[in-house]
């Protein structure tokens, strides 16, 4: 059981943040903070893979482990991150039990899944003994499902049943979307949602997350009193915006109070 999985099991709210950039020399240093973990995005940013080998390499570096969304519920995407052995692996947009089914299955390998053999990094290129690496293959990467769709909560009970599905995170921005609620994120609907998702994942006995680009302390208490066993909060951008702002304001207005002294 990877260090991550074993703090879910234990009950820990487990705290991390995005990974957007293509700089691995930033992923260190964020890692070196104390996020528990660190969610490198391929959905939304434009690396390849190349880049996020870096990361991860980084990412270990730093000792802390390293989720990785890919861009769409595909084998084939899959494949290539799964070989680089991340701490997770995190498929979005999963809207049905079916699409659930097979989004862990191409994570595991046969009898239970359809995962190519051809492992890289996982078996440490080959200096794990083959029966070693095949027998803690399913433990070592975590298979999170993202619901993001009124689709995905009308079928969630089947949804959170999949066996070989680690956790669930929620995507708030497109579940509103799908309702038509983004503008009214906080608004009773959208709360009333958010639970559902929550209460009906716990109900299965499996850890829920929510990733989320806001990142004040309100936002952070809102969740944890949803109940949310991760967060997924800011990243690279976010912090280097507010720090620079912070830093600027400060210096123009002492640089002001200086002139009129």
């Amino acid at each position: 059981m990877n260090d991550l999985k074993k703090k879910l099991a234990a009950g820990q709210v487990v705290l991390g943040t995005h990974i957007c950039l293509d700089s691995s020399v930033l992923t260190e240093i964020i890692g070196k903070t104390g996020y528990d973990y660190l969610w490198i995005d391929l959905e939304h940013t434009s690396f390849g893979l190349d880049v996020l080998e870096q990361h991860l390499i980084a990412a270990r570096a730093a000792g802390t482990p390293a989720l990785v969304r890919v861009p769409w519920n595909d084998p084939v995407r899959l494949k290539p991150v799964l070989e680089m052995a991340p701490a997770g692996v995190i498929i979005p947009m999963v809207c049905s039990y079916e699409e659930a089914a097979s989004a862990v299955q191409a994570c595991l390998y046969p009898p239970n899944g359809i995962r190519g053999y051809g492992p890289k990094y996982a078996s440490q290129y080959g200096k794990v003994p083959l029966h070693e690496y095949l027998s803690n293959a399913a433990e070592a990467t975590m298979r999170i499902l993202q619901i993001e769709h009124i689709d995905a909560v009308r079928d969630l009970k089947r949804i959170a049943s999949v066996p070989g599905a680690d956790a669930f995170i929620i995507g708030p921005c497109d579940l509103a979307l799908s309702v038509g609620r983004l503008e009214e994120m906080e608004g009773p609907e959208m709360d009333a949602l958010f639970r559902e998702i929550i209460d009906t994942v716990h109900e299965a006995g499996k850890p829920v997350g929510v990733s989320y680009g806001l990142c004040s302390e309100k936002e952070i208490a809102r969740w944890i009193d949803r109940g949310v066993d991760m967060i997924s909060l800011g990243c690279e951008t976010d912090f280097i915006i507010t720090e620079s702002e912070r830093l600027l304001n400060s210096m123009q207005k002492l640089a002001k109070n200086a002139k009129n002294v």
